[in-house]
């Protein structure tokens, strides 16, 4: 696996709309060979969590996910939400292979207690709890499909890693259900490298995982790929 910190950020990525995704290989967190190829220079990682069985589950932790609770259940505040505008930024689509597809128009979606779906394009500020760091992130593709569900952020701001997380939630063949973060992450472009640098990726992939523990209380912990591990 490269290490981020042996790696220049990658320059940013050219678009016009505001809170664009900073990094190269928008949408790469949906490849099925992420942990093997991820983008160059990146640190990629993936970690999985029971969350129990059946449809209902697979329902209530979905509607949880794609309303901002699995952040705002470890105290991260979702501010300036601004929904995806499709005529600036369509988001990434990917079949099941990991393979982008054209992305149709978005049919906006609501929980139970009426809060909109997150769609590809939505821009938000996350701030940490204490007010310590806010980051600028942009949804750069959902996931909507009979039995999973789930979305990616991308940061759109420079001021901490740099990189992307997919969250996922799937009802599999054997009725369990499972959620998943995914993703890949440079180090920060303030300049710490090494040992400071490998920390702060790690810290950021175990926040994910916090987030996924918070679909359900008791949630019990699958196979993981830390962000140090060497792959295969």
């Amino acid at each position: 696996m490269s290490e981020a910190a042996d790696h220049e950020v990658p320059a940013r990525r050219g678009t016009f709309v505001e809170h664009a995704a900073v990094y190269a290989a928008v949408g790469a967190s949906a490849s099925a060979d992420l942990l093997r190829f991820p983008p160059e220079g990146s640190t990629p990682f993936a970690d999985e969590l029971r969350l129990g069985s059946g449809a209902d589950r697979f329902l209530t932790a979905s509607n949880v996910l794609m309303t901002w609770g699995a952040q705002r259940s470890i105290g991260i505040e979702v501010l300036d939400v601004q929904p995806g505008d499709d005529s600036q930024y369509a988001g990434v689509l990917f079949d099941a292979d990991g393979t982008p597809e054209v992305s149709p128009e978005a049919d906006v979606r609501y929980g139970p207690d009426g809060e909109a779906f997150l769609t590809a394009g939505t821009t938000a500020t996350l701030r940490h709890p204490g007010g310590s760091a806010e980051r600028k992130v942009r949804v750069v593709y959902v996931t909507d499909e009979p039995r999973r569900a789930g979305f990616a952020l991308g940061t759109a701001d420079e001021v901490g890693v740099i990189g992307e997380t997919a969250y996922v939630v799937e009802h599999r063949e054997d009725d369990t259900v499972w959620a998943i973060a995914r993703g890949f992450y440079w180090a920060p472009a303030s300049g710490l490298f090494g040992l400071k640098a490998r920390a702060a990726i790690k810290l950021a992939a175990k926040e994910a995982v916090q987030q996924l523990a918070a679909l359900a209380p008791g949630a019990v912990p699958g196979d993981s790929a830390a962000p140090d591990s060497k792959s295969e």
